[in-house]
């Protein structure tokens, strides 16, 4: 029997680096890091990644930012992720949103979670708090890494 891919969470940093022309080695490392490395995983985003890149003013970028990730697949926010993710906001210096997208990687048992937010989740400090409370809970510790980590 073949074994699964791993599976990747990507928040809304993911594909908003692709086309980030303003960081040009965040672009290029999350080009790279999609072409080369992310073909080889299971990857899926939610509906709060959606919400996020519609907020994306530029419609042209918007367009380019949904069909990238069209076709990956969609988790929900359901009632649990949002408990969670309170729980995490409780002990955890995150916005909201964080903390949805670590709850939902969490609840769905994905072994990665790929961001480039360095100031709430790709963050030794608060990865151990937040696996600290997954592990009160019974839930898989989470990895939480950047592109530069694949």
């Amino acid at each position: 029997m073949a074994q699964k891919p791993p599976s990747i969470y990507l928040d809304s940093s993911i594909p908003s680096a692709y086309y980030n022309d303003k960081d040009q080695e965040r672009q290029w490392v999350t080009q790279r890091a999609w072409h080369e490395r992310l073909t080889s995983f299971h990857l899926k985003i939610s509906n709060v990644t959606i919400r996020e890149l519609n907020a994306t003013t530029n419609k042209r970028k918007k367009r380019k930012l949904l069909a990238l990730v069209k076709g990956l697949d969609m988790l929900m926010l359901t009632p649990a992720c949002i408990e969670l993710a309170n729980e995490y906001l409780r002990v955890v210096t995150m916005t909201k949103n964080d903390a949805f997208h670590t709850a939902i990687a969490t609840l769905y048992e994905c072994d990665i979670l790929l961001s480039w937010n360095f100031t709430h989740m790709v963050n030794y400090n608060n990865q151990q708090k937040i696996n600290g409370i997954n592990l009160l809970h019974a839930y898989r510790p989470i990895t939480i890494i950047s592109p530069y980590e694949l």
